[in-house]
């Protein structure tokens, strides 16, 4: 039993880390496979068997969620933080210069940051307001000869912040950049497809989507696809005659053994969505999220970052406090309460320089489908006691 706490659950406020349950779609699929009590591994055997219709069934449901043209310019791999990496070290060479902007996830700046220092490519951070906020025409001062590639994440997982990809993203292949979108914040709960202006898409599975942690994976154009190296090769299961990793999608950007179970959960998780009503759960959480904002900036002493403007973001909230510190506060919300949050710099140094938290850090609430009003009351109530 928490302390203080009557409620058997606690009230998880940490969706911007992961979700915290599936559909039930997903449990049922996952479940059946599991009953059948075998495993094979995908391409490496008949292709009539179940595996391989799991992988493309995955890949038809991806593609319609985001627009891909065909179904191979899915490729799947463990997660958004290996997608970003494979696209960055796969398409950029010596000499290239690089823009971003100053809330981007480690899973952008740390290597690009690591390029940079091995003298391959210069990266840009591009100048955010104090609450994530991005003028796209800063892009334009910014773009060099020798610039490659604008990489921008849609939503900031500090401030909840709206990126205007879109806007940037047309300004950029005005000047014939590659565009690469990191949607780990918004895929499942934010609209953004592989549009004329994109050319890749990163997603992970465990967040918006709702499927197991461990998955997730890109969507590309083909010109994209040709224009990037594989950065991991080896076994595919098809053109095994050569030792060059081969030049067809998906095969030339997945090597190895695939994660079929987590797959099926991406399969199942999007078809789910597929049939929602996604701009009414858009709509529901912005309300949820306005409900919080509006009571967070009544608590005396409590500073909320951010837009502050729920149709501006997505619903996550960081706040500070000068006199009380986060981890303190975390910790007290969980053991008195029974509330799950997250405290500190949430891997995004640059997005709380940004909001003049680094290096304190701030406590981060996010919410789900799952979050009532209620709970966005008693974290309210609960915020309020712990301030006084």
């Amino acid at each position: 039993m928490i302390r203080g706490y009557t409620s058997v659950q606690p009230i998880y406020m940490n969706y911007a880390s992961t979700s915290p349950s599936h559909s039930e779609r997903v449990t049922t699929a996952l479940m059946e496979y599991l009953a059948q009590n075998r495993r094979v591994n995908v391409g490496r055997n008949f292709e009539g068997l179940a595996e391989g219709g799991i992988m493309l069934r995955a890949r038809h449901a991806l593609a319609r969620f985001f627009g891909a043209p065909g179904a191979s310019q899915v490729i799947f791999t463990s997660g958004i933080t290996v997608s970003l990496n494979m696209i960055l070290w796969g398409l950029l060479k010596p000499g290239d210069h690089v823009l971003t902007t100053h809330v981007e996830h480690h899973a952008v700046a740390r290597p690009l940051t690591l390029l940079q220092r091995k003298g391959i490519i210069d990266v840009d951070f591009l100048p955010c307001a104090q609450d994530g906020s991005f003028d796209p025409q800063v892009i334009k001062k910014n773009i060099r000869p020798e610039t490659r590639l604008l990489v921008m994440t849609h939503g900031s997982n500090v401030l909840g912040t709206i990126l205007p990809v879109a806007e940037s993203f047309a300004l950029a292949k005005q000047y014939g950049l590659f565009t690469l979108v990191d949607t780990a914040q918004t895929a499942g709960l934010v609209p953004i497809t592989l549009d004329a202006h994109t050319d890749v898409l990163a997603f992970t599975g465990h967040k918006g989507l709702r499927a197991l942690q461990g998955t997730g994976g890109f969507v590309l154009s083909k010109e994209a696809a040709r224009q990037i190296e594989p950065w991991i090769t080896g076994g595919t299961g098809s053109a095994s005659h050569d030792l060059t990793q081969p030049e067809f999608l998906p095969d030339k950007f997945e090597s190895g053994t695939a994660n079929t179970l987590g797959i099926l959960s991406l399969a199942a998780a999007v078809e789910d969505l597929l049939v929602q009503d996604l701009a009414a759960l858009r709509e529901q959480e912005r309300q949820i999220t306005r409900r919080f904002l509006d009571g967070a900036g009544q608590i005396p002493g409590l500073l909320v970052h951010g837009t502050g403007r729920a149709e501006r973001s997505t619903a996550v909230v960081s706040v500070s406090s000068p006199s009380h510190d986060s981890a303190a506060l975390a910790r007290r919300l969980y053991e008195e309460y029974g509330i799950l949050t997250r405290c500190g710099l949430h891997c995004a140094p640059l997005a709380h320089q940004c909001a003049g938290t680094f290096p304190a850090g701030t406590l981060r609430f996010s919410f789900g489908p799952e979050t009532t009003p209620l709970d966005i009351d008693t974290a309210l109530h609960a915020l309020e006691t712990l301030m006084t």
